[in-house]
Parts: C-alpha cells; sequence; structure tokens
C-alpha cells in the first residue's frame, strides 16, 4: 500500500495537533487514559494530515493496524512527555 510520511514534531506541529484534536496537549494524557483509541485515531489523524490533507479522520482509522499502533509508540510517548 501507500507509505505516509508523519512531519517533524516541531512547534507548528503541535498546535496542529492542539487544534485537530480540539483540546490542549496538557489534556492528552488523561483523554488517552479514558478515550484511548478516539484520542489514538484523533493524533495520528492530526500528523497525517499535516502531510496528506485528503485523508479524513476516518480514513486514518482504517490505516492503522496495531502494527503501525506499535511503530508510532515512540512518537506517542514523545508527545505524552510534552504533555505532561
Amino acid at each position: 500500500g501507500k507509505e505516509y510520511i508523519l512531519p517533524p514534531i516541531d512547534m507548528t506541529t503541535l498546535a496542529n495537533i492542539e487544534k485537530t484534536m480540539g483540546f490542549g496537549l496538557g489534556k492528552f494524557t488523561s483523554k488517552m487514559e479514558s478515550e484511548t483509541m478516539t484520542t489514538l485515531r484523533a493524533l495520528v489523524y492530526a500528523l497525517l494530515k499535516e502531510n496528506h490533507p485528503e485523508l479524513t479522520i476516518e480514513q486514518t482509522g482504517h490505516l492503522v493496524t496495531l502494527k503501525e499502533i506499535t511503530s508510532l509508540s515512540e512518537t506517542i510517548s514523545n508527545i505524552m512527555a510534552i504533555s505532561s
């Protein structure tokens, strides 16, 4: 299938993540605890739409399998570290 590229995690990307997800990064950890898959899908969507604006959140959810979640774990951990 098609390969999707995540953007570098810089200040603009972090601000766009907040805007797309609808809440500040300070709430990210609690959102991950209470709405894990919804929050994770929103995060991946926010990251992917930087380089792939044609994707919808639904399409993003179908792209990400458990294998991809594992490979995204470092990015997720970095964002969780920033948010706490």
